[in-house]
């Protein structure tokens, strides 16, 4: 491959390496873990491999080779450790569920969707379970009647959450963990619309995406922060939604894909979201959880495409009275945000796709307070007059 390195290190080493900007991104094979290195970083980790790890040999090399005093070769060689240990530990795994026995006739609540030019059923034991997946995508709703392309179907049993995609259990975690089983809900969502199976996706990124001209731009940043309002406003201006919040990355054209579900925008935001979008106010409101609270979900137009290409990531940070900026930032300070949220699928082929596309990307962060000031800005990423 052109970029992406692959390292045949000793114990704990990555499995690639690829440079992005004037930094190196690393990726670990077993645990499916990436980390962003400076260069003094990356150098001091090969000399620690190139040792295999000897820690006396380890430390007198930096002393003769860095020249530098006896705390900072110890402090470099605890930096690594504490990195070793980052890597080789598991983030934990969710507990095995009890079995349950697969009802189908159980299932007494039920709501179809139409995605695209597939017909999808989703079907519950009460009201409630189908809370939890449903509210997003209530603008596709259709009449249940007929037979589904896809039935997927939400069981509550021994306090755990159980989801099936025809029949199949997809995942099963505690309800407290529901959050997984949403997360797995929207990846077979788009799988289903855009007929692609799951292994046809890098994975999904934690970014919000608006589309103009055959182009998108990613925009992230942490929670609170303005990526969703933003991207929403930015509707207001001549661009279109392809994603909010969650985005597909295609493995086989490196491309962004379409997210179906509605905008979701957090209390704070009803106010200006309102003056842009009159029939905004007469939106339900709907609570989600004790961290977002009630949110409005928005439906925006469909892009005309499924996917678009995707060359500039832009991180958003919304600070009240601030003339808009917009200007290029190291690729480190943004995958810092992005990485650890997104979900990328843990082979060696999509995470090499993975590596390569973000070190040929262009980073930005954007810091604003009025959409008029931002429109401009992006036009010009865009190359729109």
């Amino acid at each position: 491959m052109d970029l992406t390195e692959v390292y045949n290190g000793p114990f704990n080493a990555p499995s690639m390496v690829c440079p992005v900007g004037s930094d190196w991104l690393l990726w670990f094979e077993a645990l499916n873990r990436y980390v962003i290195l400076s260069p003094p970083q990356k150098a001091v980790l090969d000399l620690y491999y190139a040792v295999e790890g000897d820690a006396e040999t380890f430390r007198q090399l930096l002393l003769e080779g860095a020249n530098w005093q006896q705390g900072q070769a110890l402090e470099a060689q605890r930096n690594i450790s504490a990195l070793l240990q980052e890597v080789a530990t598991s983030p934990g795994s969710l507990p095995i569920a009890p079995p349950v026995a697969y009802e189908e006739g159980s299932f007494a609540v039920r709501q179809d969707f139409q995605l695209g030019n597939r017909h999808v059923r989703v079907e519950g034991q009460e009201k409630g379970v189908l809370e939890l997946l449903c509210p997003a995508l209530a603008h596709h709703s259709i009449p249940a009647t007929g037979t589904a392309d896809v039935v997927f179907q939400l069981q509550k049993a021994a306090g755990h959450l159980y989801l099936y995609k025809n029949g199949v259990l997809l995942q099963a975690v505690p309800e407290q963990d529901y959050h997984y089983i949403t997360g797995k809900f929207l990846m077979h969502i788009i799988v289903a619309q855009h007929q692609i199976p799951e292994a046809g996706w890098i994975g999904t990124l934690h970014a919000s995406m608006v589309v103009r001209r055959g182009q998108a731009i990613m925009l992230t940043g942490q929670s609170g922060q303005g990526k969703s309002t933003l991207s929403t406003l930015l509707c207001s201006a001549g661009y279109q939604l392809l994603a909010d919040d969650i985005t597909p990355l295609r493995a086989d054209n490196l491309e962004l894909g379409h997210n179906p579900s509605a905008v979701s925008v957090k209390t704070g935001a009803f106010d200006i979201i309102g003056r842009y979008f009159p029939g905004f106010r007469d939106l339900p409101e709907i609570y989600l959880n004790a961290f977002k609270g009630k949110v409005k979900y928005l439906p925006l137009p469909a892009p005309v495409e499924p996917s678009y290409p995707c060359q500039h990531l832009v991180l958003v940070q919304y600070q009240p009275g601030v003339k808009a900026r917009l200007q290029p930032v190291a690729p480190s300070v943004i995958l810092k945000e992005l990485i650890p949220d997104s979900w990328i699928a843990g082979d060696r082929g999509h995470a090499a796709a993975f590596m390569e596309w973000l070190s040929s990307r262009r980073y930005y962060q954007l810091t604003y307070s009025r959409l008029e000031e931002v429109v401009p800005l992006f036009n010009m990423l865009t190359h729109y007059p």
